[in-house]
């Protein structure tokens, strides 16, 4: 699976979180040259994060219009830990990729960025999905 940054300077705590969820692949567009317009989505591409605010509006739009043709999940938020680990948790807890154990949830239940969190109710609604596979 892969996942694609669009936005954003330095993403590197995102890309850390990310591989903390098992996605290892992970490309970033900074979305700061003309030619990104250009680009299309790398192969295998299965999550795509938008960093709303660094990033330009025509980029943004042909982003999710490319998204929602390959029918690809996508993420909206600003470029903070905290609010990217909430997006991406309610993203996992509705189905968005499974998560193998209860150790891939541990990245961002810890991240002290986020502040209080209700991280049980992630891990009990992930056990029930677990046990009703």
């Amino acid at each position: 699976m892969k996942a694609l940054i669009v936005g954003g300077d330095y993403v590197k705590p995102i890309k850390k979180i990310i591989a903390g969820k098992g996605v290892w692949r992970i490309e970033h567009w900074d979305g700061r040259k003309p030619s990104d317009l250009r680009k299309t989505f790398p192969k295998d591409t299965r999550l795509v994060i938008l960093l709303c605010d660094y990033l330009n509006h025509g980029l943004a739009k042909k982003v999710r219009e490319d998204a929602e043709r390959l029918g690809l999940q996508v993420i909206y938020c600003r470029r903070s830990l905290g609010q990217f680990c909430q997006k991406l948790d309610d993203f996992i807890d509705n189905g968005g990729f499974a998560i193998a154990t209860e150790d891939d949830l541990a990245c961002c239940r810890k991240c002290s960025a986020r502040g209080s969190h209700s991280s049980n109710l992630s891990v009990e609604k992930t056990k029930r999905q677990q046990n009703a596979n």
